[in-house]
This record gives structure tokens, C-alpha cells and sequence, in this order.
């Protein structure tokens, strides 16, 4: 175990006896510097004693993690292929939106109509994540009930984690399924349906997924000769965690 996690470890014990005995906390952080939430501590200490176990089974530990920079960058680059092909499709089908046009006729509703798309954004944000959820349910040992929801004040964006391990399979599949359905289903609605909000919201939705793609294709892309790969989303950082043991 590194000196690192130790010293989160200890952070976090000391936390509890604080609390427990009434004192003041002190902020606890991991290695990031992150100020950890009282459910961040509950799930690192969950973690804890699943990663011990799965360590006693032979398994060896692999952080799988990206920063937000990266999340950020590359996860939209990742995404561009994708808005670009929904705007072609969009634009084969029906044309080029006559912006100026409906700016000279309709300003009124042009702008309503991008305010509407973004407005969604909101709604569809907590939307993204209970797909995420639903999919990774299926998996997960105790169903719905390792699925965890909450709330990140510093970036004001809901979040979606899993308690308990995944295969590799189900955890792209729900990583990239939120993606799938409110970005590139509903892009393909746009085209059929001719309407210029739906692409915008489209693409919005498939960029809000640049995190989810980046993970999915370091996971795709990985190399490993492990016989057995199992997954656990990491408690406080962005990212998971590989455990493998045995090769193939």
C-alpha cells in the first residue's frame, strides 16, 4: 500500500474520531488536494475494505484516472468525430439552416429556441447520469442499491458511482450509453425531423459526454494480459480502478 493512500486512510480515521467525539473536524483531502464530502469519506472507506479483499484474492490494483484538463480536451476532441457526422447527416437531409434568414424573420423564436436548448441542459444533465445508473445496475451486486447520486458544488454538476465491481463490458456500456441515447439518438431525430434545437441539443449532449468516451477508449485501448478484469469506479477521483489477476 502506498505511503499516499496511508496517509489518506489516516486522514479519514481521524476525521471519524473527531467527529464522533464532537470536536472540530479538519478538512480531510486526498492526493489532489480535493476537500472530501462526508459521502466521499463513506465511500473511500467502502472502498477500502472491497480493495483489501480483492487484494487478498490475488488481485492487483491499477488506477485508471484522468484530471478534469484532460476530461476537458481531449474528451471533446474524442467527441467531434461524432458531432460532425450528426451535423452532416442534419444538413444532407434538409440543408443549411438558413440562419440569417430566420434571424430576419423569425428573432424572436430563433432565440427563444436556443435559450429552450440550452434550458434543457439542466434537466438532461440529471438525466445523463441516471442512465448511467440504470445500466450500471445491471451489473452491480445489489442492483440500484450500489448505485449512488450526488451533487459536485465546486463544478455544480450531478454525478453518477457504483459501489460495487463491473466487468469491463458493462462498464462502457454504461459509460457510453448516456451519450448514445441523448446525443447521437436524438441527433438522428434532428435530421429526420428537420429540427435545427434538437441538433444543437444533440450536440451539446454528445459533448457533455467527452469525460465518459475518453475513459471508455483508455479502457478499449489498454493493453493487459490479465485473465481476470474486474472494475471499480474510484471513490473521490475521476476515473476508476483496475483490479486484474492471473494471465492469459
Amino acid at each position: 500500500m502506498s505511503e499516499e493512500k496511508n496517509k489518506e486512510m489516516l486522514e479519514q480515521l481521524n476525521a471519524a474520531e473527531e467527529k464522533a467525539s464532537g470536536k472540530k473536524t479538519k478538512p480531510v483531502t486526498n492526493s489532489d488536494g480535493h476537500v472530501l464530502t462526508e459521502a466521499e469519506i463513506k465511500r473511500q472507506q467502502a472502498f477500502d475494505e472491497k480493495e483489501k479483499k480483492l487484494l487478498e484474492q490475488g488481485y492487483e490494483r491499477h488506477d485508471i484516472l484522468i484530471s478534469v484538463v484532460k476530461a476537458n480536451f481531449v474528451g471533446v476532441l474524442l467527441t467531434l468525430p461524432f458531432i460532425i457526422a450528426v451535423a452532416a447527416g442534419f444538413i444532407a437531409w434538409n440543408g443549411i439552416p438558413d440562419i440569417p434568414g430566420l434571424l430576419k424573420e423569425k428573432p424572436v423564436m430563433y432565440f427563444l429556441g436556443l435559450f429552450g436548448a440550452f434550458l434543457a441542459c439542466i434537466p438532461l444533465a440529471v438525466l445523463h447520469e441516471k442512465i448511467h445508473g440504470w445500466f450500471w445496475s445491471i451489473g452491480a451486486e445489489n442492483g440500484s442499491k450500489d448505485i449512488e447520486f450526488g451533487f459536485m458544488k465546486e463544478t455544480l454538476t450531478p454525478y453518477c458511482t457504483c459501489r460495487s465491481p463491473l466487468s469491463k463490458s458493462l462498464y462502457i456500456l454504461g459509460s457510453m450509453m448516456p451519450m448514445t441515447i441523448l446525443g447521437i439518438v436524438v441527433g438522428i431525430v434532428s435530421v429526420f425531423t428537420g429540427s435545427f434545437v434538437l441538433l444543437i441539443i444533440s450536440a451539446i449532449q454528445i459533448m457533455g459526454g467527452a469525460g465518459d468516451i475518453l475513459i471508455s477508449a483508455m479502457l478499449l485501448f489498454r493493453k493487459s494480459n490479465a485473465k481476470e478484469t474486474i472494475l471499480l469506479d474510484h471513490p473521490t477521483k475521476i476515473g476508476l480502478v483496475a483490479f486484474e489477476r492471473g494471465k492469459k
